[in-house]
C-alpha cells in the first residue's frame, strides 16, 4: 500500500542520523521519556526498532504517537492476591457485604501503574504491527487518513482497563468475518461495523463495574452503557473498523450522562451507534434525549487548561468538543455579573439536577462577557466558576430556546399560584371517570343506592361531594367502571357533623387498605374489572360529603402537607418559607423572572429540574 519514495527515503536517513546522534528527542516524545525514569529503555526500544527500515517510517510517526501522549494514562488493580478489579467487582454485585468479600480475597486499595512507567516494548510493538495490518488489509482502509487512523485505530487502550493483547484475540476470535472482509472490495466501513456488532453478545446493564478489558466484557456481558461502547472500540477497532467513544456528561431529562459510538464512514462522515446494542443509522437514546454537550474521547492529549476542573469535567484534555455533528446550537456570549469570584481563569456552563448544579462545558471569559461555543438548544444553563470543589455563578441562568436565549434575573414580587411540586403524570385521569358511590345496609349491597357518579376527573387532587340523605346507612362504598380498575388513592367519608367516618375495610380482593391509609403515594389496585372498596361503619350512620383522590402521581399539592418554595437569588436557592396546604393552591409572594423550586417537606419530594411562572402557570424547563 505504501511505497518507498524520497519522502520515506529523507524520514529514514532523519531517524539514522537522529538515533546515531543519541541526541534528545522531539519534545512531546522527550516529555514522555522523561516521565518514564527507569521504563525510558523500554520506549526508546520501540522507538529505535521502527528507525531500521525506512518501510517503518510511518510506524515510527505512530509509536512516537503513542508515546507523546501516554502520560495521564493508566490501569488500576487491587492490592492482593487478586488484581483483577472486574472479578472482584462481580463478586460485590451478588453480596450484601463488600467489606467481607475484601477481607475473604485479602484485598486493599487500588494500586495506580501508569502506562509510561509500566508498558513494554514488546505489547507497544505488537499493537503497532497488528494496527497497521489491519488499516492496510481492509478495503475500507484507504479512505481513512493516517491522522485517523492514530485517533480511531491504532491506540492500544479505551479507559483505565487492564492492559492485554486484545487486538490478538479479537482477530482469533473473529477471524472468518475478517477475511470475508478483507476478500471484499466493496464493503464500507459502516457494513462492516453493522455486521460486527450484529455478533457481539447482549449485555445486562449492571451499574457496579470499573473498565473492564475486552477478555473481562465478552466474558461478563454484564455493565454500563461505557463497558458495552468499549467493547465496540475494541472489538472495530482490533478489525480495523475506525470507531470513536461518544458521551454527554448528563443528560438534560435524567441526572446521568450516557456513552455511545460512532463510525466514520468513507467520505469522512461520523454515524453513531451503541456498541452490542444498535447498529449504525439505526435510532438510539444517545441521539433521541436533549443533550446540553457531546464530546468525542481523542487519545492525543488537546491541552486544554484542566487545572482545578469539575468532576465531570476531570478528562476534559481527551475530548473533542462535536455537539455540532448532532444537535442545534449556538455561541454564547453573557454578560460577567460576578468578576470577583474567578480564582482560575476558568468558566463553565452547569445543568440543574434537584437545586445542584453540575458543570458539562467550559468557556472563556474577559473583562466584560463570558463565550461559550455551540451550547445545545432547549437546555437551562448556569455560568459558574469553580474553585476547590465550590461552584460560585459568573452569570444569571439562561435558558437556551430555538431562536435564541432568556436570562433569569429576579425583579418586583407578584402573588403566584402553585398547583405542583413537578409535572403532573395525568395518565390516571380518566380511570375514575365513571365510577359511582354507593350506600347500602345490606352487606352484599343488595339494596344498594346509587348516591354520586363521576363525570368529570379535573386535575389529580381530592375532590369533595356533597351528600344529602334523609336516611342513614352501614356500608358505603365506591364502584370502579366496568371497564376499568379502582385507580383511586384515597377515600373519606363525613357526616353531618363533619367527622370523618370510621369502620371495617371491605371490597374485591386487592390493596384496597390503601385508600385509606393517608398516604397519596398508595393506591387501590385489583384484578377484578369493576372493582370495589368501602366501609363498614359497623352500624348505620347519615353521609353529608365524600372526599376523594384519584390514583395520583404525589406531586400535585395536598391539604395538610408542608411545602416550602425556593428561587435562585444570584448565586443561591433562597427560601421563601414554608406554608401548610389548606387546598389544591398554594400561593407565594414571589420575584418576577425567576427560577424556583417547590419541595413537598411532608413527602420529602421535589423535581429534579427548576420551573418559571409563565402567564400565570408553572412552567418546568
Amino acid at each position: 500500500m505504501y511505497r518507498i519514495n524520497y519522502f520515506i527515503l529523507f524520514n529514514f536517513l532523519f531517524l539514522s542520523l537522529f538515533f546515531c546522534a543519541c541526541t534528545s528527542y522531539p519534545e512531546a516524545s522527550e516529555n514522555a521519556l522523561r516521565q518514564a525514569g527507569n521504563n525510558r529503555k523500554e520506549l526508546e526500544k520501540v522507538l529505535k526498532h521502527y528507525s531500521r527500515s525506512p518501510a517503518d517510517s510511518l510506524k515510527f510517526r505512530a509509536a512516537e504517537f503513542l508515546i507523546a501522549n501516554m502520560p495521564g494514562k493508566y490501569s488500576e488493580y487491587m492490592d492482593g492476591q487478586w488484581s483483577d478489579i472486574a472479578t472482584v467487582y462481580l463478586r460485590w454485585t451478588s453480596s450484601s457485604n463488600k467489606q467481607m468479600v475484601l477481607d475473604t480475597y485479602g484485598l486493599d486499595e487500588t494500586v495506580r501503574k501508569d502506562d509510561v512507567t509500566h508498558i513494554t516494548a514488546e505489547y507497544l510493538i505488537n499493537n503497532i504491527d497488528l494496527a497497521f495490518k489491519v488499516w492496510q488489509e481492509m478495503p475500507w482502509g484507504k479512505h481513512v487518513p493516517f491522522d485517523v487512523f492514530c485517533e480511531e485505530i491504532l491506540p492500544y487502550r479505551v479507559s483505565s482497563e487492564p492492559l492485554e493483547n486484545w487486538r490478538n484475540k479479537v482477530l482469533a476470535s473473529f477471524a472468518d468475518i475478517y477475511n470475508s472482509f478483507r476478500n471484499d472490495t466493496t464493503i464500507t466501513s459502516v457494513e462492516a461495523c453493522r455486521r460486527v456488532n450484529d455478533l457481539l453478545p447482549r449485555f445486562r446493564m449492571d451499574k457496579d463495574f470499573p473498565p473492564m478489558s475486552y477478555s473481562q466484557l465478552m466474558a461478563t456481558t454484564r455493565s454500563t452503557c461505557d463497558g458495552m461502547a468499549a467493547l465496540g472500540i475494541f472489538v472495530m477497532r482490533g478489525l480495523g473498523i475506525p470507531v470513536t467513544l461518544e458521551m454527554t456528561p448528563m443528560w438534560h431529562d435524567y441526572p446521568w450522562g450516557h456513552t455511545w459510538n460512532s463510525v466514520r464512514d468513507n467520505s469522512g462522515v461520523y454515524i453513531s451507534f451503541m456498541g452490542a446494542e444498535t447498529n449504525p443509522g439505526n435510532s438510539h437514546i444517545g441521539l433521541t434525549l436533549r443533550k446540553s454537550k457531546v464530546y468525542r474521547q481523542v487519545f492525543a492529549n488537546q491541552h486544554h487548561i484542566a487545572s482545578d476542573f469539575p468532576p465531570l469535567l476531570q478528562n476534559m484534555n481527551y475530548i473533542k468538543d462535536v455537539t455540532s455533528e448532532y444537535i442545534l446550537n449556538f455561541n454564547m456570549r453573557l454578560p460577567v455579573i460576578n468578576s470577583h469570584l474567578n480564582h482560575t481563569g476558568n468558566v463553565f456552563l452547569a445543568v440543574p439536577n434537584n437545586m445542584d448544579w453540575y458543570p458539562v462545558a467550559w468557556g472563556k471569559i474577559d473583562d466584560d462577557h463570558l463565550h461559550f461555543q455551540s451550547a445545545g438548544r432547549n437546555i437551562l444553563y448556569l455560568p459558574v466558576y469553580y474553585h476547590n470543589g465550590v461552584l460560585s455563578s459568573a452569570s444569571y441562568p439562561v435558558f437556551t430556546g430555538y431562536f435564541g436565549w432568556r436570562s433569569f434575573k429576579p425583579y418586583s414580587s407578584r402573588t403566584v399560584s402553585l398547583t405542583s411540586v413537578a409535572p403532573v403524570n395525568t395518565e390516571w385521569n380518566p380511570g375514575m371517570k365513571g365510577g359511582k358511590f354507593e350506600v347500602a345496609n345490606q352487606s352484599d349491597f343488595s339494596d344498594a343506592r346509587t348516591i354520586h357518579i363521576i363525570e368529570t376527573i379535573y386535575k389529580l387532587y381530592y375532590h369533595t361531594v356533597s351528600i344529602k340523605l334523609q336516611s342513614a346507612y352501614r356500608y358505603i362504598r365506591y364502584v370502579s367502571p366496568a371497564d376499568r380498575s379502582s385507580n383511586v388513592s384515597e377515600l373519606e367519608f363525613y357526616d353531618i357533623n363533619n367527622e370523618k367516618l370510621q369502620g371495617s375495610v371491605i371490597g374485591t380482593s386487592g390493596t384496597k387498605e390503601n385508600v385509606f391509609d393517608d398516604d397519596v403515594d398508595t393506591y387501590f389496585v385489583s384484578e377484578a374489572n369493576p372493582s370495589w372498596v368501602g366501609l363498614d361503619m359497623g352500624e348505620p350512620r347519615k353521609i353529608a360529603n365524600i372526599r376523594y383522590l384519584p390514583r395520583t402521581d404525589g406531586n400535585a399539592i395536598y391539604e395538610g402537607h408542608v411545602y416550602e418554595l425556593f428561587y435562585w437569588d444570584e448565586n443561591k436557592w433562597r427560601s421563601l418559607g414554608q406554608k401548610t396546604a389548606n387546598s389544591h393552591v398554594l400561593k407565594y409572594e414571589a420575584p418576577s423572572n425567576a427560577l424556583f423550586y417547590l419541595k413537598n417537606i411532608t413527602k420529602n419530594r421535589m423535581y429534579r429540574l427548576p420551573f418559571i411562572i409563565e402567564s400565570g402557570m408553572q412552567k418546568w424547563l
